[in-house]
């Protein structure tokens, strides 16, 4: 299996679907069909795949008239191949890009029981800012992350 990264597209569309489903389940948080199309097609959107379609992230940039910032929509690493690095490469990744568009924090959220996600977020030095009560649902509550990114510029080979 290859360790290298790409930039996902359109044609990526049914993998990042299943992968979102196998991660996520059925309805749990998985983007609509018209969502991933949409997101896919997104010039603000930073997709990567990695290990032949079983690992992906999704970045937009987004920004509110004063500041810029990144905000992580998903990561997904297919189950079999937790533990072997992937979501760490792919966060690495991203903050490469990051860095390139001149964006100095990312956000992102996940479940409050997600515990291998949220122990993953903390050693790539993202910090729990908030509770986020029922965001993925009722009585399904999330955790807000937030890292800043250090303003030297480390490319790291994808």
């Amino acid at each position: 299996m290859t360790t290298t990264l790409r930039r996902a597209n359109a044609a990526d569309f049914a993998g990042i679907a299943a992968l979102e489903r196998r991660c996520f389940g059925q309805t749990d948080g998985v983007f609509s069909p018209r969502q991933l199309r949409a997101l896919l097609a997104n010039p603000s959107a930073y997709w990567l795949v990695g290990a032949e379609g079983r690992a992906m992230a999704c970045w937009l940039k987004a920004g509110n008239g004063h500041a810029r910032w990144a905000r992580l929509y998903s990561l997904a690493v297919d189950p079999v191949l937790r533990g072997q690095g992937w979501g760490g490469r792919l966060l690495a990744a991203g903050e490469d890009w990051m860095r390139e568009q001149g964006l100095r924090v990312c956000r992102a959220e996940v479940k409050a029981d997600n515990h291998a996600a949220r122990r993953l977020y903390a050693r790539q030095d993202y910090r729990e800012a908030g509770a986020l009560p029922d965001y993925y649902g009722a009585g399904l509550d999330g955790v807000r992350l937030v890292k800043q990114l250090d303003a030297k510029y480390r490319l790291r080979a994808a």
